[in-house]
Parts: C-alpha cells; structure tokens; sequence
C-alpha cells in the first residue's frame, strides 16, 4: 500500500474516530453535569492543566524520535528502528517515573489553586488517578510512535473507538447508578491503561523484526540528528505549555472552581472543531516542507498567501458559528442557562479563538523551515506578558480578563515577530503586505461576526430548536457570502477553487473506479 493511501487512511479514519469519539464524549459529559455538576468539570480541567505541566519533561523528545523513524522504517532498516526504539523506551521508562514523583511533589501545591475548603468530595483521589494515567502513558504509549511514523496509525483507530464506545458506556452507567467521581475516574484509567496495553500487543506483533530491548547502538549521524531536533523542540514545547495551559490555573484561582468548570463547556466544543481544522493544517507541515526545499521566493509566498486566506476563511466562519450558536446550543439545547457565560466573555473567547487561527499559516510555515531557534524568546514573552494581564484583569473582567491577557499577550509578541522572522529568512522580502492582509482579515472576520451575531439577536425565540436553525443558518451564510463577495477576483480565492476542484474531481474518479470493482466482483 503506497505511503499517499496510507495518509488518506490516516486522515478519513482519524476524522471518523475524532467525530464518534466527540459525540460520546458530549453525551457523557452531559450526564457527568447533571449527576455532579460545574465543580467537578472544574477540577476535571484544573487538575489536566496542572500535571500538564508535567508533560513538558518530555521535552519533544517522541517527535524528535519519530522524525528519526522515518528513514529507516523506509528503507526497512529494522537494526536501526531498533535501537531507536530501545532509547525511547528507556527515555520514557525514566520520564515517567520524574513525572510520577515530581507530580508527588507538586500535589503539596494543589491548595493553592484550590483552598481545601472549596475542593469537591474526592480531589486527592482525582489527583492521583490523573497522574497515574499520565505516568501510564509514558511507561505503555511510546510503541505508538513506531506505527504512526510508518504512516499506518489509523490501524490502531479500530482498538481506540472500541475501548471508547466500552469506557462511554462505563462510566454513563457508573454515574446514573452511583453518581460517584471516584468511580467514574476509576472506569477512565483502566480503560485507557488496558486500551494502551492492547495496542502495544498489536504493534509488537505487526513489527516482528523491531526488538525493543535491543543491545544496538545508533550511529553519531543518528545521535547528532536527534539531539538537533530536541534542541529546537524543547524551547517551543516549554513556551507552549506556558502560552496554553494556564488559562485554567488562572480561572481557577483568580476566579473559581465553577468558572473553570463553565469555560470547560465552552472549550470541549471549540476544542470538537479545531481537531477536525487542526487536522488540515496539521498535515501541510511535511509538505510545505517540500516546498521550502526546492520552489522559489515567489512561489513559497504565493502557498503560503492561499494558506493564510484558507485560515481567514475557515476561521472568520468558525467565529461566526461560535459567536451566534455558542449560548443558545449550551443553554437552550444542552444544558441549561445556568451554565452560560455573558454574550462580552463569550465573544472575548471567540476572538481569542480567531487570532490563534490566523496564527496558524505562519507557525505552520516556522515548522516547515525549521526555523525553532530564531523566535525562541517569543514563547517565553508572551507568557509573561499574558500571565501579568491576566491577573490584573481577573478580578475586574472576570473570565473575560484572562483571554483579554491572553490576546494582549499575543498582540505585543508573536503576533508582529514570527512574520518579520519568516518573511526575512523565508521568503526574502518586505513584511509589509503581511501585515496588510493580517488587518484586513482582522477586521473583515470581526464585521462579519458581529453582523451575523445582530441579526441573530433579532431572531424570535418562540420554538428553541427552530430559533437554533434559523441562527444557525445567518451564522453560515453572513461569513460565507460576504468573504466570496469581496475576495472572489483574487488570486488566493481562484487558487482554493482550484484545489478544491482537484479534489472533488479525484473523489468522483476514485468513486467511479471503486463502482466499477464492485460491479465485476
């Protein structure tokens, strides 16, 4: 099977995994509100974020590996897959038990973001069930990374819906009868532990000839390779965890408990939709690494202009749709106006959400030049700088003051720096249409949304599922009919119809050519 198959496997599968997964996820969450309620979805995504911290002893250190895999497993270099191998599992064997006393360590810290008194019937449990599953997954994932870098992960899909469907039902079951945390968290581990066991015994039988206990050394050109990449991974990773993750922190010690919990609604829908986006974008890299190697200046910038109008497109209508449905979904049709935050926080996290998609052309692009080391302090910046707004504007603003943090940190640090770093190294000319074009697309995406989130208000609300419809319907067509408007005669837009052509034309050939197997079967 060609390598290009495997990757359109990976992505169908993956998208069908990550919407039945989602769908599960929001039927057991909802039952999980309604049995415990906004406190323990709160400690739920408090205690995620603070042994997240954790993860960045990893230090990038599976995708330097896997970055490593990929020639091998080509050239079927099984010594070599080998010996790789056997460093990773001895680099995650150690890793996990750091994490496994560093997140002892830190459980001594765990009053400070939530006082003892407000901290919900089996806290000290939930802690050490979440670190017991993050400990797992450095001591039984790292096999994982052998199959995902031979192109072959949506093999191992089958095994993770299947132990999804099982835990879902699990722990919906666990709730209904007992209403009980503690054991609803207990269902969460062994099924993730067992379904990581599973695996492993399915890729140690597909990759025979690969011994994980190998005696093996790498070459120096092997070492020198891996050491590079953990180089430029580790500084992006630390700045990640730090930009990313303390959002939760904050509200949660500035702000509440429950309003951690209430912004978690907010995040595992915004969080349901980036994967599928994510997931585009996501697989460009490698091939926008291509394109850095081996086109020229003009047309590394004509790609990456198509990029970042795609990311203009894709994310302007995304606002709108979060904007106009966000509440009425969560308190009309999920569950209840009691978990709504007012429309002002509501649309603060929306364009917070909008910014780091217009982000995403120019990390993309950072990633496929390899450019880790030129922006290095820009992570570190912007976390200081996001930390210090966010708390000074928690307790006047609330919620809404964290993300307001959140987009002033980006504003004064990697929002203007990144481009100036990749149009320089990159693509060799003047920043200055960059910045034209980013204006334009802030404030193009901003009209549209507060145009179709107007009109929405208009709506009569006499039948909720009907009003839904009818603002669900504005919240598409404002975005889509004013972006086709204004954007119709450029090069970037005949460029997406274009691909997109390509691709309906491919998936009608593939179609016909299936039918016609079918037909002589």
């Amino acid at each position: 099977m060609s390598r290009l198959e495997n990757s359109a496997k990976n992505i169908f599968l993956s998208f069908g995994n990550t919407l039945l997964s989602s769908l599960l996820g929001l039927a057991a969450r909802t039952v999980f509100i309604y049995s415990l309620g906004s406190d323990y979805l709160g400690l739920s995504g408090l205690l995620g974020n603070v042994l997240g911290f954790l993860s960045i002893s990893e230090l990038g250190i599976s995708t330097a590996i896997g970055f490593s895999l990929y020639k091998p497993l080509a050239e079927k270099d099984y010594k070599s897959v080998s010996a790789l191998m056997t460093i990773y599992r001895k680099a995650y064997t150690v890793i996990g038990f750091l994490v496994l006393i560093s997140g002892i360590v830190l459980f001594r810290f765990l009053d400070f973001f939530v006082p003892a008194d407000q901290q919900p019937d089996g806290t000290d449990f939930a802690y050490f069930a979440f670190l017991a599953n993050t400990v797992a997954g450095y001591l039984l994932s790292y096999k994982a990374t052998l199959i995902s870098s031979d192109n072959s992960y949506f093999k191992l899909v089958p095994i993770q819906f299947s132990f999804t469907v099982l835990q879902t039902i699990l722990q919906i079951a666990a709730l209904l009868i007992w209403k009980n945390y503690i054991i609803y968290l207990s269902v969460q581990i062994v099924c993730s532990v067992v379904s990581m066991a599973v695996q492993n015994v399915y890729i140690s039988k597909k990759y025979k000839e690969v011994d994980f206990n190998s005696k093996d050394k790498l070459s120096e050109q092997q070492k020198k390779e891996i050491k590079k990449n953990i180089s430029g991974l580790v500084i992006a990773k630390i700045g990640d965890y730090l930009v990313n993750s303390t959002d939760n922190l904050i509200i949660t010690k500035l702000v509440s408990l429950a309003a951690t919990g209430l912004y978690s609604n907010y995040l595992v829908i915004r969080n349901m939709v980036n994967s599928y986006i994510g997931s585009i974008f996501g697989n460009l890299t490698a091939g926008m690494g291509n394109v850095v190697a081996v086109e020229s200046d003009e047309k590394k910038l004509e790609i990456f202009d198509t990029m970042f109008f795609c990311a203009f497109f894709v994310y302007s209508f995304e606002a709108s749709c979060f904007m106009c449905l966000f509440n009425p979904f969560i308190g009309d049709i999920w569950i209840g106006e009691e978990f709504l935050f007012p429309a002002g926080t509501v649309a603060i996290i929306v364009l917070n959400n909008f910014l780091t998609g217009l982000r995403i052309p120019i990390i993309t692009m950072k990633g496929a030049a390899g450019k880790y080391l030129e922006d290095s302090w820009v992570p570190f910046a912007f976390a200081a700088v996001n930390l210090a707004a966010s708390i000074l504007l928690a307790k006047p603003l609330g919620v809404a003051g964290v993300f307001l943090g959140t987009i002033i940190g980006s504003t004064l640090t990697a929002d203007w720096y990144r481009p100036i770093v990749i149009y320089k190294t990159v693509f060799h000319t003047s920043v200055k249409k960059y910045f034209k074009k980013y204006f334009l697309y802030l404030l193009l995406g901003v009209a549209e949304t507060a145009t179709a989130y107007f009109l929405c208000s208009l709506v009569p609300v006499r039948n909720v599922y009907f009003g839904f419809i009818i603002k669900a319907v504005i919240a598409v067509v404002i975005p889509l009919a004013l972006n086709c408007l204004f954007f119709f005669r450029t090069k970037e837009f005949a460029s997406v119809r274009t691909i997109a052509a390509r691709i309906s034309k491919g998936a009608v050939k593939k179609m016909k050519s299936l039918l016609k197997r079918r037909n002589h079967e």
